[in-house]
């Protein structure tokens, strides 16, 4: 079949996918259909999905390539992101969502834990056996300072205007960190390798160095309670980025922008979850972290905090809908 036969084969259904998907987009969602009408869009997508991959295979032309893909990319996020039962784009939905979006795309966020918890680990016994390793990593003056700031412990506490100062200065760090993790996944994959490894080793490298230096209770303790939350969320917003990265690398006969709307929504969720757990760690960096309460309830906040933050990655969410569920939803309603 040539363009013009396919066209004209076609161009009725392709209008008509086109007519079903204006009023989804008017009225938010394919559940502003009759059931008719949804059975018939989905219908109408299988199609346009054949179509597209026939104009790919015999190039019958960019222009209409780009034509079909853009309304397949749009067919697809309304049965997907927009559905019913499927991903809504509320923050509340987002959050609620996420531990799913993880474990969905967990060999992203398994690769990410690799590439921060590695380096962290070596980087913090290297600077532990020997003085010259965390040199070569950070410099004297960074160290030093490390150093002057939990020298004295924190068992005199600190004010409540400097903890209101610092939780502001910490949330901006912290997701400042996340963001680079997640926004340079459009460098293909590797902006987030590079930010991994380098805040995962320069993590580890600190807490190694004062423990050498004898001053490991304090950062130990300090770090303990908020450790879990921004850590993971970090590795969250990295996994993010990988998964951002290889849509663009692996994009199943899409354009790179389609895959990565394709992608979208799960790295939203993700990202969505990232911050909610950055925001907790601020506030207990800011408020809790430097507080006067003795070194083992801090050391048993941080207990509590990796086991909460394993539990809500294993076992939260899972009574919601995965985005298949969407399609699934058309397909019962017909």
């Amino acid at each position: 079949m040539n363009r013009l036969e396919l066209v004209r084969q076609r161009q009725t259904q392709w209008a008509r996918l086109e007519s079903l998907l204006q009023q989804t987009e008017k009225n938010r969602g394919v559940s502003a259909l009759a059931p008719a009408e949804i059975g018939e869009f989905a219908e109408l997508y299988r199609g346009l999905a054949s179509d597209l991959m026939r104009v790919r295979r015999d190039l019958l032309g960019a222009d209409l390539e780009r034509h079909l893909d853009s309304l397949a990319s749009r067919a697809h996020n309304a049965l997907y992101a927009r559905s019913a039962v499927g991903a809504r784009w509320r923050f509340r939905d987002l959050l609620f969502d996420f531990p799913g979006a993880v474990r969905r795309n967990r060999r992203f966020f398994s690769i990410a834990c690799l590439l921060f918890f590695a380096p962290c680990f070596l980087g913090g016994f290297a600077a532990y056996a020997d003085e010259t390793y965390a040199l070569a990593i950070m410099s004297e003056g960074q160290l030093a300072s490390m150093e002057e700031m939990h020298s004295k412990g924190h068992a005199a506490g600190r004010g409540s205007d400097d903890d209101a100062a610092m939780t502001g200065f910490y949330i901006n760090n912290n997701i400042g960190i996340a963001f680079r993790a997640f926004a340079t996944g459009l460098l293909f994959g590797l902006g987030p390798v590079f930010f991994l490894v380098f805040n995962g080793l320069n993590i580890g490298v600190v807490f190694g160095h004062l423990a050498r230096t004898g001053y490991g209770e304090n950062i130990f303790s300090f770090g303990a309670a908020h450790s879990a939350w921004e850590l993971v969320a970090i590795v969250i917003a990295g996994g993010a980025g990988l998964q951002m990265g290889f849509s663009l690398v692996a994009t199943h006969g899409r354009t790179r922008i389609g895959s990565l709307t394709a992608h979208g929504l799960e790295l939203l969720r993700q990202v969505a979850g990232a911050a909610a757990f950055l925001l907790l760690a601020a506030i207990l960096e800011g408020w809790f972290s430097p507080s006067a309460l003795p070194a083992p309830a801090k050391y048993a906040a941080g207990i509590v905090g990796w086991f909460a933050v394993a539990g809500i990655l294993v076992f939260a969410g899972r009574h919601r809908p995965t985005p298949e569920d969407a399609l699934a939803l058309v397909e019962d309603r017909r």
